[in-house]
């Protein structure tokens, strides 16, 4: 009986990891920078995050992770925060955790951890 594959299976590993594996847990922010998603001609502005902690993600140790979360990439555009911590100057002890729109919507966010 053949086995059944999955798509994951083949696909390239790259060096960060999706930021929803490590949601609710705390981590220090190290680097900053600008990770965008493309699928055909539309791309999704998204951020790469660099921590001081390492986490287990499917059996590989990791320090690097991605997101398109809208309100996380959205904190992320302030260049003077940017520049503070990719310079060393500054760490940011973080978590992401699930809100609430005014509107109702749950959406994820980063809050002081």
């Amino acid at each position: 009986m053949n086995k059944i594959a999955k798509l994951a299976d083949y696909q390239m590993v790259s060096n960060s990891a999706s930021l929803a594996k490590i949601d609710g847990q705390s981590f220090t922010i190290t680097q900053i920078e600008d990770s965008h998603y493309a699928q055909g001609d539309e791309i999704t502005k998204g951020v790469k995050l660099t921590m001081k902690e390492f986490f287990s993600i499917d059996g590989n140790q990791m320090n690097k992770f991605h997101t398109t979360r809208v309100a996380i990439v959205k904190k992320f555009s302030n260049q003077k925060l940017r520049d503070d911590i990719n310079s060393g100057k500054e760490t940011l002890h973080v978590k992401c955790v699930m809100e609430k729109s005014n509107s109702g919507k749950n959406f994820y966010n980063l809050v002081d951890a």
